[in-house]
């Protein structure tokens, strides 16, 4: 598959993926018992992999847009006292990270919330938590199309754990020399480690 099908192909899973989450995002507003089980489950799949991994400076994200909700892990990260970091948005297509309270935030440039706080290095970090609309079977992440984390995560080694629904873990995904496949996967049913 050459470039321009590749990324033909991504645009295509995006607007799919993108409108299933827009739909799915209605529905658990209206079932907050589900909404709350999957915030749970996710939460659990995280918590085992900080303490397997002995992870005490973990990157993760604040949901928005239909995101996995990893808001009851960033409570428990902060609980057990882990530096917690989150990033942030520049408008020159990077991200900085800032070690988050557990309640500063300010809109970000898209307008959904972001940690607001003193920029922080990334490194060294233990577990690097990130959101994705896809993952197939060999750790290849679908994100939105912007490549602010491909561009964050081209200079760690540290792993990295991609979060989405369980049918968003698929079989192959396109994939192009600048994308980081991910270490890890969790939905809410399951963690695999490539």
């Amino acid at each position: 598959m050459n470039v321009a099908d590749s990324a033909g192909h991504k645009a295509q899973l995006r607007k799919s993926l993108n409108s299933w989450r827009a739909q799915f995002d209605v529905h658990l507003a209206e079932h907050l018992v589900e909404r709350e089980k999957l915030q749970q489950d996710f939460a659990n799949q995280l918590r085992q992999i900080c303490i397997q991994t002995k992870a005490q400076r973990v990157a993760c994200y604040l949901p928005y847009g239909g995101e996995p909700d990893t808001s009851l892990f960033n409570e428990w990260a902060l609980n057990v006292q882990l530096e917690l970091l989150l990033p942030v948005a520049n408008p020159d297509q990077t991200l900085h990270w800032v070690a988050f309270d557990g309640v500063t935030t300010k809109s970000s440039i898209f307008g959904f919330a972001e940690p607001h706080g003193t920029a922080v290095a990334l490194e060294p970090v233990d577990l690097i938590i990130v959101p994705a609309l896809a993952v197939d079977q060999s750790g290849n992440r679908l994100g939105k199309g912007k490549g602010y984390y491909d561009r964050a995560l081209a200079n760690t080694n540290a792993p990295v754990v991609a979060v989405v629904y369980e049918h968003e873990l698929i079989e192959t995904l396109p994939a192009e020399a600048h994308d980081r496949a991910v270490d890890f996967v969790v939905t809410p049913e399951q963690t695999l480690k490539f």
